[in-house]
């Protein structure tokens, strides 16, 4: 507790929670399928057709892949009979793979590929225990699996989409490297407006994703309320209370004070979301400063950084051209060494010889016998 009997709660992982809050429900992360995923045969999938399968493969990860979600899509009522292409009469389904990233990533469809790969060697193995030998006929086939990236972060998405595009001189083998692209859902490509429009759950929960500073805040309470209370008058209870979860990770995060935390939440739930703010003596002028801070603080980290790798590179350049300097005077000491050593040859000894280019040239007797050797062997 502070000094006035409130308390101020911080959670850095409201990213992942919240992510995990929302495409673990099959309602959201089916409204989520219909809206935007780019795929016509999901835009009448239902929740009854959605079955949550991350426990079966995230674990394979690190525990930094907590957040990504893995769902089997049921879509073999919305499919046409086509006898010749699932003549086994396998299920019929999408796995819908949720990958969740706050920031670029440039290696994500590695990542993918190997969530992909996975997924489709436990589902042979699967198939070949409940029918035996199955994957080596003709009909057997492997179900398609759509990947999807949703980013929450403001930056634009400028890692490449096709993993070919991670690969060196690709045009050398065109067709015969491996070729697929993952779908990139980006959380702030839609303005508040068209979430607004989409009319459902899903979209007011990106909504309360969207929030990271203070004007995100003020254009959320700007959006018409009977808009938004429009949207909460049929929702079921539990989804007001994610929602609420979401909320108040958020204002948590925010170091909001708990009372008018939980007075914001408390709007949700009475399907007020329009007048989350009403009560809220939120000092958004301290709150700017504070963002402008820390903007700056980072702004000098993201410098430094430079400057470091600026110096690196810096000295690998001063480093180079001492090699070089060095390497030039060697050869020609070398070179001297030898030449000494020949013109020497015909009145001296050898012992004469190594004494004398020890004292020319500043060596050990026993890289002078080494310089000696080199010129006329054992």
């Amino acid at each position: 507790m502070t000094k006035d009997n409130t308390t101020t709660i911080n959670n850095p992982q409201r990213r992942d929670s919240s992510s995990k809050l929302i495409f673990g429900d099959n309602i959201l992360c089916s409204q989520f399928l219909r809206n935007y995923a780019d795929m016509e045969i999901l835009r009448r999938i239902q929740p009854e057709d959605i079955e949550d399968v991350s426990e079966r493969y995230v674990p394979l990860y690190s525990t930094e892949r907590e957040s990504d979600t893995v769902k089997r899509v049921n879509i073999g009522r919305y499919m046409p009979s086509c006898e010749d292409e699932n003549s086994l009469e396998l299920p019929l389904y999408i796995v819908s793979l949720v990958e969740h990233k706050t920031k670029v990533e440039y290696n994500v469809a590695m990542q993918i590929l190997r969530y992909m790969i996975y997924i489709w060697e436990d589902y042979e193995k699967e198939m070949n225990r409940k029918y035996p030998h199955i994957s080596t006929r003709k009909g057997f086939r492997y179900p398609p699996i759509l990947p999807i990236v949703y980013y929450e972060g403001k930056g634009s998405w400028t890692a490449p989409t096709d993993l070919a595009d991670r690969i060196f001189c690709k045009e050398l083998l065109g067709d015969y490297l491996p070729h697929f692209r993952y779908q990139m859902v980006g959380l702030h490509e839609h303005s508040n407006e068209e979430l607004l429009e989409k009319g459902d759950e899903i979209s007011l929960a990106m909504l309360i994703n969207k929030i990271e500073c203070v004007e995100d805040m003020e254009a959320l309470t700007s959006l018409p309320d009977e808009r938004v209370e429009e949207i909460l008058r049929d929702t079921p209870e539990y989804l007001l209370d994610i929602m609420g979860k979401l909320l108040r990770a958020l204002l948590y995060s925010m170091n909001l004070e708990e009372d008018e935390t939980e007075n914001a939440v408390s709007k949700i739930k009475e399907r007020k979301m329009g007048r989350l703010f009403e009560n809220v003596t939120f000092d958004f002028q301290e709150e700017k400063r504070k963002a402008r801070e820390q903007a700056r603080r980072e702004g000098l980290e993201e410098g430094r950084e430079e400057g470091r790798k600026e110096g690196r590179e810096e000295g690998r350049k001063e480093g180079r051209e001492e090699g070089r300097k060095e390497g030039i005077e060697e050869a020609q000491k070398e070179l001297s060494i030898t030449r000494r050593i020949a013109k020497m040859a015909k009145q001296y000894s050898a012992e004469e010889i190594q004494e004398d280019i020890m004292q020319l040239f500043g060596i050990s007797r026993d890289q002078a016998e080494e310089e000696y050797r080199k010129v006329f062997g054992d």
